[in-house]
């Protein structure tokens, strides 16, 4: 729509932009929520370049692998791939490589609490953080819709954008930005009517599901294709589907185990009498 900017000769990229201002945000949430919780954002702040690397590394990875056919070979070939330029990072290895330090990040957390609260951190951090990104994507042109005839379509503002090959798109950044914003509303109504925490692993798995419709609606290159009557799917939707079921198979034990210690009281439960445990 808008590709980039120029700024004393030099171009400045929307996506880059976006990811920049998404990161910051991140950060923003994190030390609020982190704060308001009582938790240590230095423990979070310190782990958190591990979760930038294997999303970066394997983002990029995946997109080389599946473009090439190959494992990169050769220390040329091997920077080449890990290169931002052109911000080629699949869907699939940032959700690989996200969920891989989310779950090392959360096993090192001894207190079944402090764990669920990290989870909810971590949720409405990155939730929050996709608002800006989207809208910042929607300007770029690494992230375009299927061309549409409707009232809903963008056209392009610059005459270098690849949206000029097109007549109108979705604005599928827009409607990322607008159902992430969506969900985080709903997890946190959710956590006000229930009066508890610990519903960040559910918040993931809606976020995956809803960022999954969109990405039927983009433009880019698919591999290991099913065609369910006129919807495609492919190694996106089957990567996102196992970091779903993982995220729902870890809210759904956690609910188990608060039933279990409400319907199980032992000793060390405040407000309930001697006599009434010896029963």
């Amino acid at each position: 729509m808008y590709p980039y900017i120029t700024w004393w000769a030099s171009k400045i990229y929307m996506t880059g932009v976006g990811l920049i201002i998404a990161f910051i945000v991140f950060l923003v949430v994190g030390r609020y929520l982190t704060r308001k919780t009582y938790q240590n954002f230095w423990k979070f702040f310190y782990r958190l370049p591990f979760l930038i690397i294997s999303m970066y590394v394997l983002g990029a990875l995946t997109t080389s692998i599946l473009e090439r056919g190959s494992l990169p070979s050769g220390i040329g070939w091997f920077f080449s791939t890990l290169s931002p330029y052109g911000y080629k990072f699949h869907f699939a290895g940032v959700v690989v490589g996200a969920f891989i330090s989310i779950g090392i990040f959360l096993k090192k957390i001894v207190r079944i609490e402090n764990r669920k609260n990290r989870a909810d951190i971590l949720f409405f951090a990155f939730s929050l953080c996709i608002v800006p990104l989207g809208i910042f994507l929607m300007l770029g042109d690494n992230f375009i819709g299927f061309s549409t005839d409707s009232i809903i379509g963008i056209k392009t503002l610059h005459f270098e954008s690849q949206l000029n090959k097109f007549d109108a798109v979705y604005p599928i950044g827009l409607f990322l930005s607008i159902w992430s914003l969506l969900t985080a509303l709903f997890i946190l109504i959710l956590k006000q009517i229930k009066k508890k925490t610990g519903y960040g692993m559910l918040g993931f798995a809606i976020l995956l599901f809803v960022i999954n419709i969109i990405l039927m609606f983009q433009q880019y290159p698919r591999y290991g294709v099913i065609s369910i009557g006129s919807v495609m799917i492919d190694i996106k939707q089957y990567v996102s589907f196992l970091a779903i079921m993982y995220c729902l198979y870890i809210n759904h034990i956690r609910r188990e185990n608060e039933l279990e210690h409400i319907t199980s009281p032992t000793l060390d439960q405040p407000g309930m009498p001697i006599t009434k445990l010896l029963e």
